[in-house]
């Protein structure tokens, strides 16, 4: 009996020693707090939504601890372009004594959409990830009431995982002798159950990979692009001849082929400044240029010809959530010249037309690669070089139209191919007095081009 007590006294010292350093363990795991680093996120309204972030991951009584930003932006920095990687944002995490890592992004104009990502600073996976559709408001009211409901759970496991295991070693009692007590007589043991192996694991056989499937076309990023340049190749063609008083027996001319260069920029210099609406108003320049172009004239004699189109001006642009809408107003020339002998008879003006043109422009994204693109434009001519000279049409008044149809493919983010047509037309009438003696009534001048481009947006 008294070998039992022994045994029984030996497990209540064990019980005894053990309780304190388990409640002791206990309670250092429930006073460390979970550290969180907040990373800078990405758009235009970054440190609004950090601060966001951070007050509300921050708040007393939930457990957790902030790092300071300027310590988390010092380490962000030694890594070029930020945490990619798993290995990447675990490294990160071990230089800042992080238990979680906290990515965002905030992006739109109308709308923001907000992205945020937890990662386990354990490993450098992703724990979890929210995102929200919310009205501008540097205050992200819809972000700050729903963040803990959304990411609280995440972040607890997450500070889990990186919580080592506490071992507690129970101290050594030391036995005391005791009294030399007789055997006592034998009992008979019970039978044991027979020992039953578990089944082997099952394996599992790894599937293939599913294969996305492709995605129709998203709505646009409403900030849309800062620089667009379009550099093309053309076809070009022209029909010009005088109507009305005496047209039939003055001389037409026809371009049935040429070649030229054409380059078109937009750039929207506000945008590095304010995300208003004036961060959509840019500067937008257009130019083309025939070469190798000769003009055959009825005697079988060729001369070097020049035609070349410049104008530039102002571009506002709306990009709409399926759709980007945009007005220009532009002020340019358009040249087309045959370099004749002076002895020459054949009666065709030199043109070089100054007009104030306004336009308007569409293009909308079929898929993720394919869009359409179109403009149309009104041209008021303010003069039209020789053309508008006493030996022609004196008291000329005149007008153009201009359109545009093409169709785009995106090679990648920012470079993609564009295949088109633009046509301008123009129309003049000579303002002479009733009876008065004209060269002609009028004259018609269309030019139509066939395009195939490269264009870069950045």
């Amino acid at each position: 009996m008294s070998r039992v007590a022994g045994w029984v006294l030996l497990v209540l010292a064990l019980v005894i020693s053990y309780r304190p350093a388990e409640a002791a363990q206990a309670k250092k795991t429930q006073a460390k707090k979970t550290q969180v680093a907040v990373l800078r996120p990405e758009g235009r309204q970054a440190d609004a939504l950090r601060r966001v972030l951070t007050q509300e991951l921050g708040k007393k009584g939930r457990g957790r601890e902030v790092l300071p930003a300027k310590k988390v932006d010092a380490q962000v920095k030694l890594i070029r372009g930020g945490p990619k990687t798993d290995e990447q944002r675990q490294a990160l995490a071990k230089k800042l004594g992080a238990d979680v890592l906290i990515l965002a992004s905030v992006k739109g104009t109308k709308r923001w959409d907000v992205e945020v990502r937890a990662y386990s600073g354990k490993d450098g996976t992703l724990l979890a990830e929210e995102r929200w559709a919310v009205r501008t408001n540097r205050a992200f009211p819809d972000v700050r009431r729903e963040l803990e409901p959304r990411l609280g759970a995440a972040l607890t496991e997450g500070s889990e995982q990186s919580l080592p295991p506490a071992a507690v070693t129970p101290p050594t009692p030391v036995a005391e002798p005791e009294p030399e007590v007789a055997p006592p007589a034998p009992v008979a043991e019970a039978p044991r159950p027979a020992v039953v192996k578990p089944p082997p694991p099952t394996v599992k056989k790894e599937e293939p990979p599913v294969e996305p499937e492709p995605k129709a076309a998203g709505p646009r990023d409403l900030d849309g692009p800062t620089l667009e340049v379009l550099l093309s190749g053309q076809g070009l063609f022209r029909r010009f001849n005088f109507s009305g008083n005496n047209a039939d027996e003055l001389p037409d001319y026809s371009l049935n082929s040429a070649a030229a260069a054409s380059l078109a920029v937009s750039y929207f210099p506000l945008s590095h400044f304010t995300d208003g609406v004036v961060h959509n108003l840019g500067i937008v320049a257009r130019g083309s240029r025939a070469f190798g172009l000769s003009t055959r004239l009825p005697d079988g004699s060729s001369h070097a010809t020049t035609a070349q189109l410049l104008e530039g001006g102002l571009r506002f642009r709306l990009p709409l959530r399926w759709l980007e809408v945009s007005v220009g107003a532009l002020y340019g020339t358009h040249s087309f010249a045959v370099e004749l002998p002076p002895e020459s008879t054949f009666t065709l003006p030199d043109v070089d037309y100054r007009f104030a043109h306004v336009e308007l422009g569409l293009r909308k994204a079929l898929t993720e690669r394919w869009a359409i693109a179109a403009r149309v434009g009104y041209q008021h001519v303010l003069s039209g070089g020789e053309l508008s000279s006493d030996d022609y049409l004196p008291e000329l008044s005149g007008s153009g139209l201009d359109g545009e149809l093409a169709v785009e493919f995106a090679l990648t983010r920012m470079l993609g191919l564009r295949l088109g047509g633009e046509m301008r037309s123009y129309s003049f009438t000579a303002n002479a007095a009733e009876g008065t003696p004209v060269f002609a009534g009028g004259a018609k001048d269309l030019y139509f081009s066939g395009q195939l481009g490269v264009y870069l947006r950045l």
